[in-house]
């Protein structure tokens, strides 16, 4: 039977002692909108956002980074759902509203306009739930019962305990088994009904939608069987509970909001199109509810990142340079002045030309004390400046870089190359040094464990350093180590139905899918979306590449690289080569899903996924982690990633646990390639670019790319990557660090 609440809106409460839920699966599992049943089969309910969860105190830097990751997902999905018919004629374009959430809009409801206002951040510690669907079944006789809300549904099971509402059976509710109807209507706008005989139609002489409630043609009643005796839901069907007239109208829906706007656009006696069909599927079903959510990492603040956050634009050209090595000249005395000028800051003009009188008086008498502090205040004065958008110096980025930088915003954040190049460069500052945090050291290399793995002045700890040593050269891997704290973000903030891209097709024709925030919460004196924010550090597995071996793969005739001239341009500069090599990387990589040529970017992309995928696996096999607890984070130019363990519950140091105990048979499955990396599908997965689930793919839901950019080839030869044009057989990087390993031997 269903549940039936207490109250109009129960919540799931992470903290409370009865129906617990972990803050994780209240963000993702049980996110606003998601249908959910509770265990014993006590019930389907939706969960709803409640306003009494625990406000979310974030820094600023975090704060600005989820809105400029919200931003630029939601720009990316209204710019491919607005345009999904641009090459279909005599089709009218979408609606924006049917594209992206109102809230999205700029005020004329037309163009997109992200506000951060509209939000507000909390812990998933607490979330409200309904029941729902409220549609009716008995699962002895069939006869359905159709209410409009909880309330309705509790009083009528209620009523049907005491009498039972089968005409053949009446007051005989003995042999009744009432539950809820698991089969909904949903829609790509976001919109969803409960099931029943009772439809929405369009009224032509109104031109509105209206509701028709079945009837029997033949006795007049109005109750109803569902038919299950299909397996598929589309041959499912109503008969009369009465006389066993079968109901003759198709069991379809429609969208009560979008036949409300399309009404205007459809003539008398025309035919409504799709665009308003909902479709007819179980409510658990996967493609029922699409939660939206992304992670980061987080840096403290002065970490290097702030020349990503929105309006420090005119940093990043200055960073790139310094971090890849490719700084111009600084500005001199004069252009300075010039740049200052041309920004109407005369008084900062003067200021300068004073510390450059005081520096060169000081210089003249030789007072090195004042030298230094007027040579320090002109260093300071020039930051700030400069960050204000007042100087800006000359550029060294190459022409063909500079333009890829200036159009980054094409790329999804978690793909954008220099993105990743500012975030690995403030990872090595805030970790990768190694500095004390909290009496452990941020990240341990594994040739060199700290006490935590490792006995000190032990044989144990000299036979590890041995092994891991030895391991790095045939797995060409030039550093590798323990980040004791990764420090990480996942927010989740809104949600898809029936597709989990911004277009879909359905009616012979594209649809645009819908992005929709959470629905709003009482916040103060306002309601907001709520954005539901969970913090982790926990421990982390981070690799970087041997870059000779890399651009050795790279260079092999068989891969076909025709770009391969850009290793050769920069010798020295494997990031710079990169830059230049980097093509956009959409948010759904909707361009892997044909064959392009092969490119360094594109290739070493797959080649650390495919070797992020493969430590995955092996951490499963040691650690007692399952690949659901287990995520990836990747930095191509700099040939680095990270695999970290992703949850929200008290880290247990399961990764320190598996290098203290399991070391040696960890790094021995890595080394045993071809037996660790086989897979029983063969040569049938070898022709579909060597990436299956029987070998290097993980769930979907945890992968950065969604899977995408995977080749087992790419690691052990064997094939050739599915994504690439050409039909030669390719060198795998595992077995091109082994002959060199044995080379040196």
């Amino acid at each position: 039977m269903a549940r039936q609440p207490s109250q109009p809106n129960d919540e799931v409460d992470a903290k409370g002692p009865s129906m617990t839920r972990s803050q994780a699966q209240i963000a993702m599992s049980y996110a606003p909108g998601q249908h959910f049943t509770f265990e014993g089969a006590a019930g389907a309910c939706q969960a709803m956002p409640s306003p009494n969860a625990t406000p979310a105190r974030l820094d600023p830097t975090t704060r600005v980074q989820i809105e400029m990751r919200i931003d630029e997902a939601a720009r990316a999905w209204f710019d491919k759902a607005i345009a999904c018919r641009q090459n279909e004629t005599n089709i009218p374009p979408p609606f924006a509203d049917f594209c992206i959430d109102v809230s999205l809009l700029d005020t004329s409801r037309t163009q997109y306009g992200f506000r951060p206002e509209v939000f507000a951040y909390f812990r998933p510690d607490r979330m409200g739930y309904l029941p729902r669907p409220t549609t009716l079944i008995c699962s002895e006789c069939g006869l359905i019962e159709a209410t409009d809300n909880p309330n309705q549904m509790g009083k009528r099971l209620s009523d049907l305990s005491q009498a039972c509402a089968h005409p053949k059976r009446p007051n005989d509710p003995t042999r009744c088994s009432w539950g809820q109807l698991d089969v909904i209507f949903a829609h790509w706008s976001g919109s969803w009904k409960a099931a029943s005989p009772n439809m929405t139609v369009y009224d032509q002489a109104s031109r509105r939608p209206i509701k028709r409630y079945a009837l029997c043609g033949k006795c007049g009643t109005r109750q109803f069987v569902l038919n299950k005796d299909q397996v598929a839901l589309s041959n499912w069907s109503f008969s009369c509970a009465n006389c066993g007239t079968k109901h003759p109208d198709p069991w379809i829906e429609k969208c009560d909001e979008t036949l409300s706007r399309i009404a205007a656009t459809i003539g008398p006696g025309g035919n409504i199109v799709g665009e308003a069909s909902m479709e007819k599927i179980n409510y658990a079903a996967s493609s029922a509810y699409f939660v939206k959510s992304d992670t980061f990492i987080t840096f403290p603040e002065n970490s290097g990142i702030e020349a990503l956050e929105p309006g420090q634009a005119h940093l990043l050209a200055g960073v790139i340079e310094q971090i890849v090595g490719l700084e111009g000249p600084p500005l001199s005395d004069a252009e300075v002045v010039a740049q200052l000028l041309s920004k109407d800051r005369a008084v900062e003009a003067r200021e300068f030309d004073e510390i450059l009188q005081g520096l060169q008086l000081a210089t003249d008498n030789q007072n090195t004390v004042v030298a230094n502090l007027m040579t320090k205040m002109k260093a300071e004065r020039l930051s700030n400046w400069q960050k204000a958008g007042w100087l800006k110096r000359n550029s060294a980025l190459p022409a063909h870089i500079l333009a890829k930088l200036q159009e980054r915003h094409e790329w999804t954040g978690k793909y954008d190359p220099f993105r990743l190049l500012v975030e690995h460069e403030a990872l090595s500052r805030t970790k990768l040094r190694g500095r004390i945090i909290g009496g452990r050291a941020s990240y341990v290399d594994f040739t060199n464990p700290d006490e935590w793995l490792a006995t000190p002045n032990s044989p144990q700890r000299t036979t590890m350093i041995s092994t891991a040593e030895e391991a790095k050269r045939f797995l060409g891997v030039e550093r590798a180590g323990l980040i004791s704290k990764f420090d990480l973000c996942k927010f989740s903030y809104g949600f898809s139905r029936v597709g989990n891209g911004p277009k879909i097709h359905k009616h012979g024709r594209m649809m645009p899918v819908r992005l929709n925030l959470f629905p709003r919460v009482r916040v103060a004196q306002e309601a907001r979306h709520p954005v539901y924010v969970l913090e982790q550090s926990n421990e982390a597995f981070y690799f970087k590449l041997d870059e000779a071996l890399v651009r050795a793969w790279l260079s092999q005739a068989s891969l076909g690289c025709v770009d391969i001239g850009l290793l050769t341009e920069h010798p020295d500069n494997f990031a710079a080569a990169m830059l230049g090599s980097a093509q956009v990387m959409s948010g759904y990589l909707e361009e892997h899903d044909r064959q392009s040529d092969a490119t360094i970017y594109t290739m070493t992309y797959a080649l650390l996924h495919s070797y992020s995928h493969y430590i995955m696996q092996g951490i499963q096999q040691f650690s007692g982690l399952d690949l659901g607890s287990i995520g990836e984070y990747l930095f191509p130019c700099d040939l680095g990633f990270v695999v970290y363990r992703n949850g929200m519950t008290l880290d247990l140091g399961d990764l320190s646990a598996l290098w203290r105990n399991h070391h040696e048979a960890f790094l021995s499955y890595l080394r045993n390639y071809p037996t660790s990396l086989g897979c029983n599908l063969g040569n049938l997965c070898m022709t579909k670019g060597g990436a299956c689930p029987d070998c290097i793919m993980i769930p979907e839901v945890i992968c950065l790319t969604a899977n995408k950019y995977l080749s087992r080839s790419t690691l052990i030869g064997r094939g050739r990557p599915d994504f690439i044009v050409g039909e030669e057989q390719i060198r795998g990087y595992l077995q091109l660090a082994l002959d060199h390993a044995r080379s040196r031997q």
